[in-house]
């Protein structure tokens, strides 16, 4: 391995060590949290929601009605018009963040006039508060338990398990549609990112208020997306800016509906709670109910149960960090960073490099919120400081050493400024490449083990020269180069050494070549050796790694890289569609209009994540007659209706292709799919299971 590069690793795998160690120890805890907040912040949607709203027994209301000597706790009956308000306005759901778990202190009338009002709506959920205290239940508890908790087993993963539960008085909770557990606990530093959605008492689970609300109206959302939830049954919550719910006084709500009554117009009419889900809270001085959220000091709690119903309603969750994906980010990072520094001799390039290398962690944790992953800032961010001292103090103690061994031993064997050179970068004494862009290609025999088995030894010998000597002749007239045979396969690339500037389009040329060369083949070899041969090729451009690869006695000139790597996934992905030449999208648009391609799908192939677009060769333009291209016009309607996710359309069209294997691939996928269709979120990604 390369000094530098051993350096590199070992430095980088010493500071990701120590940097894992003191976050083991907590050190790094509430700095992650800080900067998950700020991921928040920064990328929190600021328009307010269209599915929720907020009615708040704020300041204004209780000065307003204190006016009128109405003191808090206000009478029960005067939430009766708010309920009434709302149902004329055809509220979705309707949740009161307000526990009355006691008799009203007016009279008997007062709970009687506020469960009316609740019988009346139909959709009213109340508090419910479990205790992990091992005392008795209020009254009515079991009943209400009942009542509210979801279809036994309907909840994968309920969170904590409680004792105890203070329920709404018996009038109360038999008037209402259900109740919702309250508690919520926030991380250790007072701020609520987390929403268990259901907890457990006894034998039964209860959801939490966003669960239970998303579960009621027409097309319930959350009963189609289930949300990432972590050991104790918590979601994260996706926190909107601003003014996300729009908030009402509850005397505005009351005073409107006093209006109504005397044939007034309100301020605000009724359906503009149409078809919400409402949640009524409190915010006003001392009712102790404001709370810590990511975006915000002091929030109205039910502004936290708000933000979880929008997050399930929306259904654009977060995941939870992945302590095994966090430490090898880290890792990764530490050790690419400490190899970056090991290799820069400069000075001036240093400083640049290690800002570079800084920004990385921080780059992959947007990169991570983008896609609804929190990925963890402060262990990588630490482990790439670590690394970039660690890995710039043993270079500046051991670079010193070589340069002074290098002036040494080379001063009497080569010029003073080749030696200053060589000393200010050894790498040039070793054998290496150089990064390039490239077209690769790779072409293997389908089933030719089989074939290879049947065969003697001269006479497998005999067919393999014969068929690789004509489709090597083909690339290298095309100015491809050939890296090497791996049996009956053939891999080579194009743009190197040599420049090649339409070298996507000489290796899409030589594919056609290979596959017109081999039909013409194909009887003499049937009848000399007692097999049909086909052939499938992978095309790819991009960014690889070219150059003398091996030892300083034995190398070879080849290519790496993921560029190399999709080809060859490419090259075995034309078998599930039945087609022969398979290219990436890299090498259609490289390519240019003299190469007629279509569309196959978005394939995932194995050992990457992301997706990519591949295509297949059909022919050059010139070759490609009237007839074809209809019909290719004709699969790009398939292609269409598919993304569309019109399976019956999608279907007749395919069939209507008869002849063409891919078309065949679609029409048997959406038969399948207006049975069983896949998820709403589903990026139309097919994913091959074999290299």
């Amino acid at each position: 391995m390369d000094k530098k590069l051993l350096r590199g690793v070992l430095a980088g795998s010493g500071a990701f060590l120590l940097a894992a160690a003191l976050g083991g120890l907590g050190f790094w805890r509430g700095l992650e949290l800080k900067s998950w907040d700020a991921r928040i912040r920064l990328f929190a949607e600021s328009d307010p929601s269209p599915d929720i709203a907020i009615i708040l027994v704020d300041q204004y209301s209780l000065d307003h009605f204190k006016a009128q000597e109405v003191s808090w706790p206000w009478p029960r009956q005067m939430y009766a018009p708010i309920l009434g308000y709302l149902k004329d306005g055809g509220a979705r759901s309707v949740f009161m963040d307000i526990m009355m778990s006691e008799a009203s202190t007016y009279d008997v009338e007062d709970d009687e006039m506020l469960a009316a009002a609740l019988r009346e709506s139909g959709n009213v959920v109340l508090p419910i508060f479990l205790s992990g205290e091992d005392k008795p239940s209020s009254d009515g508890a079991e009943a209400f338990l009942k009542k509210s908790a979801l279809v036994a087993g309907a909840w994968p993963k309920p969170g904590r398990s409680f004792h105890s539960a203070t329920v709404p008085i018996p009038i109360l909770a038999e008037a209402a549609r259900g109740g919702a557990e309250v508690h919520v606990d926030p991380d250790a530093d007072g701020i609520y990112r987390r929403m268990p959605l259901a907890t457990r008492i006894g034998d039964r689970d209860i959801p939490s208020v966003a669960l239970a609300l998303s579960r009621m109206g027409p097309a319930p959302a959350a009963q189609t997306a289930m949300p990432p939830l972590d050991r104790d049954g918590a979601m994260l919550i996706r926190y909107r800016s601003g003014r996300a719910f729009p908030a009402t006084p509850a005397a505005s709500i009351i005073d409107g509906w006093l209006k109504m009554s005397e044939g007034e117009e309100p301020a605000i009419p009724p359906q503009a709670f149409a078809g919400k889900n409402v949640l009524i809270g409190l915010s006003g001085v001392g009712l102790l109910d404001m709370k810590t959220s990511p975006v915000s000091r002091a929030v109205p709690g039910v502004e936290i149960q708000a933000a979880a119903l929008d997050t399930l309603l929306r259904g654009r969750f977060l995941r939870h960090p992945s302590p095994l994906i966090d430490l090898l980010l880290a890792l990764l990072l530490a050790i690419g960073a400490a190899a970056a520094i090991s290799r820069i001799g400069k000075p001036a390039v240093l400083g640049a490099a290690a800002a570079g290398l800084l920004a990385l962690p921080s780059a992959a944790a947007c990169l991570g919120f983008a896609a609804g992953r929190w990925v963890s800032l402060v262990l990588p961010t630490a482990g790439v400081l670590f690394a970039v001292i660690a890995a710039a103090v043993w270079s500046y103690a051991a670079e010193g050493r070589q340069k002074r061994f290098l002036k040494t031993a080379f001063r009497q064997y080569l010029s003073p400024h080749v030696v200053e050179r060589v000393s200010e970068n050894p790498a040039l004494l070793r054998l290496g490449g150089e990064r390039r862009e490239i077209t690769s290609f790779f072409s293997d025999v389908a089933g030719f083990t089989s074939i290879s088995e049947s065969l003697g030894a001269e006479g497998l010998v005999a067919l393999l020269n014969e068929l690789l000597s004509a489709m090597s002749d083909i690339i290298l007239d095309e100015a491809g180069t050939l890296d090497k045979y791996e049996g009956d396969a053939i891999v080579a690339f194009w743009n190197a050494p040599l420049d090649t500037p339409d070298h996507a389009l000489r290796a899409c040329r030589a594919a056609l070549a290979c596959q017109s060369r081999l039909a013409a083949m194909g009887p003499g070899l049937e009848a000399r050796y007692g097999h049909k041969l086909h052939m499938r090729i992978g095309l790819n451009t991009g960014p690889a790694v070219v150059g003398n690869m091996g030892s300083s006695r034995r190398f070879d000139y080849t290519a790496m890289g993921d560029t190399v790597n999709l080809a060859a996934r490419l090259e075995g992905a034309c078998k599930p569609f039945g087609i022969s030449i398979l290219a990436g999208e890299g090498t259609v648009a490289a390519a240019g209009p003299d190469i007629v391609a279509r569309e196959i799908d978005r394939l995932r192939v194995v050992g990457k994540s992301l997706p990519t677009r591949i295509f297949e060769i059909v022919g050059r333009r010139e070759d490609v007659g009237a007839d074809a291209l209809a019909r290719l016009d004709s699969f790009r309607g398939v292609l269409d209706a598919y993304r569309r996710r019109a399976w019956s359309e999608a279907e007749a069209e395919a069939a209507a292709l008869a002849g063409d294997p891919v078309a065949a691939v679609y029409a048997a996928r959406c038969a399948r799919y207006q049975t069983d269709s896949p998820p709403e979120d589903w990026d139309f990604v097919f994913d091959l299971k074999t290299k």
